[in-house]
């Protein structure tokens, strides 16, 4: 299963949360074979001009660290800087690159144990001249110079080859409940402005929204489920709530706090519904542990 992160959101968004968001986006299913080809060479040309935007960036300094705040039990985290930068902490190298290729930890597949299992503190930063280009693009756009970067920096530091295959696997399609459109069937607030958050006490589970959209509650839930999981309920703004479930996805009706099933319907008016879908995964062909800095 995916290993949970808590990302706080307010008013603008983290690398690894932006990444986990393009994913939802573009899991989009059933669709017509004519629409598929469109947003496949729709998505091509966006990459091709993304490609273009500092082609030749990199990180002029990186440290990796095996990391002594998880030996004592301090949360793991990620940070991003305007330069491009970023400060990861108590993470593992498999979560890092993962991310690094717009895929949630269950979408990699293959490697050595200890690429899951040791976590390290990692920070890398551009040099001067790439961060005053970098602080001038928009998150979008830097945040896919940052993917390229990453890249780069895990093929250098720790030796990384890997190459992508689409298997059938395993998703669930996030629709509105029966009755959910009806008159009070929908346990969710119309706001206007997006800002949520979560936290993992490691029992119980907790999406705070002021105001979330659909693609973000989808990112939330894949991590959860350890699946994709596909926006299907048509719901385009963005909504408040406080959806608390079991970090336990076998909970029963005996539990302290209800199955994520259970709670969606209950809390939201809103059901997982089990589907499969080709996904595209990332496999790891080679790695190694990166060297003393």
């Amino acid at each position: 299963m995916a290993r949970n992160m808590n990302v706080p959101v307010s008013g603008k968004l983290s690398f690894m949360t932006a990444r986990l968001i393009c994913i939802a986006t573009l899991m989009s299913f059933p669709v017509s074979a004519a629409l598929a080809q469109g947003k496949a060479e729709a998505g091509a040309t966006d990459a091709k001009a993304a490609e273009t935007i500092l082609s030749g960036a990199t990180y002029d300094v990186a440290t990796f660290k095996p990391s002594v705040d998880s030996a004592v039990g301090l949360q793991n985290s990620f940070d991003t800087m305007p330069n491009g930068g970023f400060i990861a902490k108590g993470l593992s190298l498999k979560h890092l690159v993962c991310g690094a290729y717009d895929k949630l930890d269950f979408q990699c597949l293959g490697g050595p144990k200890w690429f899951d299992s040791d976590e390290f503190d990692v920070e890398a930063k551009p040099g001067d001249a790439v961060s005053e280009q970098l602080v001038k693009l928009s998150w979008q756009e830097r945040s896919k110079v940052a993917e390229r970067m990453m890249q780069a920096l895990f093929a250098d530091r720790i030796q990384l080859k890997i190459h992508h295959e689409t298997r059938e696997l395993p998703t669930f399609a996030l629709v509105i409940a029966k009755g959910g459109l009806k008159k009070g069937g929908l346990k969710m607030t119309d706001v206007k402005t997006e800002d949520w958050y979560s936290t993992d006490n490691g029992k119980i589970q907790t999406i705070e929204s002021k105001g979330i959209s659909m693609k973000s509650l989808v990112v939330q839930l894949s991590q959860q489920m350890g699946h994709i999981v596909v926006d299907q309920t048509g719901l385009r703004g963005l909504y408040a709530f406080t959806l608390k479930f079991s970090s336990n996805l076998d909970a029963t009706a005996d539990s302290s706090e209800p199955s994520i099933y259970i709670a969606l319907q209950e809390q939201l008016g809103l059901k997982l519904v089990p589907t499969k879908a080709p996904v595209d995964v990332l496999v790891i062909d080679h790695v190694e542990k990166p060297s003393a800095n």
